[in-house]
């Protein structure tokens, strides 16, 4: 457990200066970042002090305030993998802020791989509390329920899987069904490329019934919109 920590700590470390990077092409020349935004606009649409210690107290607070998010919500779209065991997955869902601190999610995700060696489908659910910022860090919780079905042969089951009258003939099929769930604590990092679009790195830490050895690390990134 020490070594996953340890990993995924590593692997953030390792994104995070790539997200920090966008700012170069981000906006972040001005300090008034999110002035599109009616609630970040009322607070700071108005002159400068001519006081310059008063100035730069406002311009700094104001480059990193992002409280205006408060109440608001969006859309996202992410990719994410493991490598032991190995698994790919993709999700796009929706976000909502409650206040400025608590953001809830739910998500369609499909994933490919994991310990089952499988595919599923299904729901992605989530909190996080993270700092009102313009690059802000985050620690939350979620759920992962997913299945998938397939066909498998059925030619000796002594069952009428088709109902064509007709049991166990040749190429009969029937439908089997699986099942995956997991819970899984999350950090990562949040940041604003501007008033409406986040950027976000992540790991969580898929717990699953079938015990610690299916557990699994999955680092993402992903792109959110907010909905002024």
């Amino acid at each position: 457990m020490q070594a996953s920590i340890t990993r995924a700590t590593i692997m953030l470390s390792c994104v995070m200066p790539v997200i920090t990077a966008f700012s170069g092409c981000a906006g972040i020349g001005t300090s008034k970042w999110a002035m599109d935004d009616q609630n970040y606009a009322e607070k700071y649409d108005k002159p400068y002090s001519s006081n310059d210690a008063e100035k730069a107290t406002r311009m700094l607070k104001q480059s990193v305030d992002a409280r205006y998010v408060k109440n608001q919500g969006g859309y996202y779209v992410g990719a994410a993998a493991a490598d032991d065991p190995f698994a790919v997955g993709a999700e796009v869902g929706a976000f909502h802020y409650y206040g400025s601190m608590v953001e809830g999610r739910a998500g369609l995700k499909g994933l490919l791989g994991t310990a089952e060696e499988d595919w599923f489908v299904g729901g992605d659910f989530g909190i996080r509390m993270q700092t009102p910022t313009r690059l802000a860090p985050f620690v939350g919780v979620g759920t992962f329920l997913g299945g998938n079905q397939k066909q498998v042969n059925a030619e000796d089951d002594h069952l009428d899987n088709d109902d064509d009258t007709s049991v166990d003939e040749r190429g009969e099929t029937s439908s089997e069904y699986d099942f995956l769930a997991s819970v899984y604590p999350e950090l990562g990092m949040h940041f604003w490329l501007n008033s409406s679009t986040r950027m976000t790195a992540g790991a969580q830490y898929h717990m699953t019934p079938q015990g610690r050895a299916d557990d699994f690390w999955f680092f993402g990134l992903s792109v959110a919109v907010l909905q002024h």
